[in-house]
């Protein structure tokens, strides 16, 4: 790779044929440009260029992009590293992970990064960042591991390892994310300035890193991205999508100066890249259940062991009810954290025994509350060792911080009418399991008796669920297929309406629409029946359908273009899931956290 330190190429190509001669060439005066062809690219200027060499011609392609100020040239037979000077010969590798490190196939990029709309509108330099981070899987194999993290990290200052930073490290297959967002709003309201790093998002890729309830800005990720895809250049770290967004929440929280940080692993725990930071103030399991069996294990202990890979020396580890505690307490020894809590352990009250909620005569598990409950638990650990001694909690405090709930969990809104100024009640749910579906009915019934016989829903999975199960468990609530509305989210991980059909032939008498499959026109008409059947309008099932949804229903909130929703699940192919050093033989007795 050769990186030369010049942004504007009105002239690029003599530039190329005055320093490309003493590196490519071989400084042969026979040598010279031969051919040269612009590539579609996004923003940027990108050449191909034969050079002969050796008897052939070696194709080198020119590419100037708009979010870096430097011209890369990547060559098909070699990849030469410089400043500003040339060099004759390859510099030397800064780690053995360097063999792991294929750059990009610049071309290949170009193609997937148009510069303008249908319209001809240039997109904007946030879109483009974004875009190309969500293409960051594509160009090179993946495994789950800390040691591009690990250097990222240093890079960047090791800002998670500040000394008087309070950082919360939050694992668990359930409830992690909200327990994570209670935790954050509570140390808000308790006066402190806190970064929320969570996944996925909703509606746009900013929602991923917060501080206060405030997302990261599009300029900060035009910073900040561009910088962090600078160093995985120079130093040669095949970063992958989650690594590089974790790094960009890192570099964005210190640039805020926050004084704690409450961090959601995204898969696992032990190998996740959120596990690079070293002195948390408490770790957090909130529940443990099969989830990625091929990934993380096929037992609820194997799964365990992962999820307390996060669990540090000298820190205090809390573990929610639903877990395997004597798995995670031996985690715990051998880690040799601080403490061992359980919620019980913490708050000694009936606060456990809320879970069982009571409405209306009908008994239900509230999860949400379960979350509350951790969350306060963890609170009152980190009050107790004199972590949050210059921001005490009163129980207000406490009370109103843990009763937050991200959106789309139980949201519950009313939208106006079309026709009538009646209000249509809705809910929001991303139940996207039989078990999460079967929950949700219950809260419902339990919560909106009078609304439970009269309930219609707009549905989309992904493709990965038990459609079978989902589908007789919606059929089951909801036995008229009329008042079922079926959409498939423009997403490559959301189920095909063909594939619920086959799993479930009942739904083929629901509402949908095979020649278009938009899910604002299904909820557009879902409200107008909704409000001339005087029904309640439920919209569940997968994330990937929920920022369109929310857009139908007229929420106004930031939201990715189409440019960039377009390709979100570029970073998800189920190939990449694979851990640097898992043994598929280890057994649970050979197998450490």
């Amino acid at each position: 790779m050769l990186l030369l330190q010049r942004a504007t190429i009105p002239s690029v190509l003599l530039q190329v044929h005055k320093r490309v001669y003493s590196c490519i060439a071989g400084g042969s005066s026979s040598s010279s440009i031969s051919s040269s062809t612009n590539i579609r690219s996004f923003g940027v200027q990108a050449f191909s260029v034969d050079i002969p060499r050796r008897g052939r011609l070696n194709k080198i392609v020119v590419f100037a992009p708009s979010i870096s100020n430097r011209l890369l040239l990547y060559s098909s037979s070699s990849f030469i590293s410089t400043s500003s000077t040339p060099s004759s010969s390859p510099s030397p590798p800064s780690s053995s992970s360097d063999e792991q490190y294929t750059p990009p196939d610049l071309e290949k990029l170009a193609n997937l990064m148009p510069e303008k709309d249908s319209q001809g509108k240039p997109y904007t330099l946030y879109e483009k960042c974004v875009r190309r981070l969500y293409l960051t899987n594509l160009f090179h194999p993946v495994k789950l591991g800390l040691q591009n993290i690990e250097r990222l990290h240093n890079a960047l200052g090791n800002p998670m390892d500040a000394p008087n930073l309070i950082l919360v490290h939050v694992a668990g297959t359930n409830g992690k994310g909200s327990t994570s967002l209670k935790i954050a709003r509570t140390l808000e309201l308790a006066g402190m300035r806190v970064g929320l790093f969570v996944s996925p998002h909703i509606a746009s890729f900013r929602e991923r890193m917060q501080v206060n309830q405030e997302l990261i800005s599009e300029q900060e990720v035009e910073q900040f991205l561009p910088m962090i895809y600078d160093i995985c250049e120079r130093e040669r770290i095949p970063a992958t999508f989650f690594e590089v967004t974790t790094a960009l929440a890192f570099q964005f929280f210190a640039s805020r100066k926050v004084n704690a940080v409450v961090l959601e692993t995204g898969l696992g725990g032990r190998l996740d890249a959120t596990n690079v930071v070293r002195n948390p103030s408490i770790c957090v399991i909130t529940s443990i259940g099969l989830e990625h069996t091929r990934i993380l294990g096929d037992t609820v202990e194997l799964i365990a062991m992962e999820k307390a890979g996060i669990i540090k020396s000298n820190a205090p580890v809390l573990v929610g009810p639903h877990c395997p505690h004597e798995t995670i307490r031996k985690c715990a020894v051998e880690k040799q954290a601080s403490a061992y809590y359980t919620c019980w352990d913490v708050l000694k009250d009936s606060a456990l025994a809320r879970n069982l909620s009571s409405t209306n005569d009908e008994e239900y598990f509230d999860y949400d509350i379960e979350n509350a409950v951790i969350a306060r638990a963890a609170l009152r650990v980190m009050e107790k060792n004199g972590d949050l001694q210059d921001f005490p909690l009163s129980e207000d405090v406490i009370q109103k911080g843990t009763g937050q709930r991200p959106p789309c969990r139980f949201e519950e809104l009313t939208v106006r009418g079309s026709t009538s100024e009646k209000l249509i009640p809705v809910i929001l749910d991303v139940a996207h399991n039989p078990d999460a579906m079967k929950y949700l009915v219950k809260k419902i019934q339990a919560t909106h008796p009078n609304k439970a016989s009269k309930i219609r829903m707009v549905v989309g999975f992904s493709a990965d669920k038990d459609l079978r199960q989902c589908g007789q468990t919606l059929l089951d609530f909801n036995s008229d297929p009329n008042r079922l509305h079926l959409v498939e989210a423009a997403h490559p991980r959301a189920a095909k309406l063909e594939d619920m059909f086959s799993a479930e032939p009942r739904l083929l008498k629901s509402n949908f629409n095979e020649n278009n499959r938009s899910i604002t026109m299904q909820v557009e008409t879902a409200l107008r029946l909704a409000e001339e059947n005087d029904e309640m309008l439920v919209i569940c099932g997968s994330v990937f359908l929920m920022a369109e949804a929310r857009e139908a229903l007229g929420i106004n909130e930031p939201r990715d273009s189409k440019y960039i929703a377009e390709v979100a699940g570029a970073n998800l192919r189920h190939g990449q899931e694979l851990f640097a050093d898992r043994d598929p033989e280890k057994t649970l007795e050979t197998k450490s956290c």
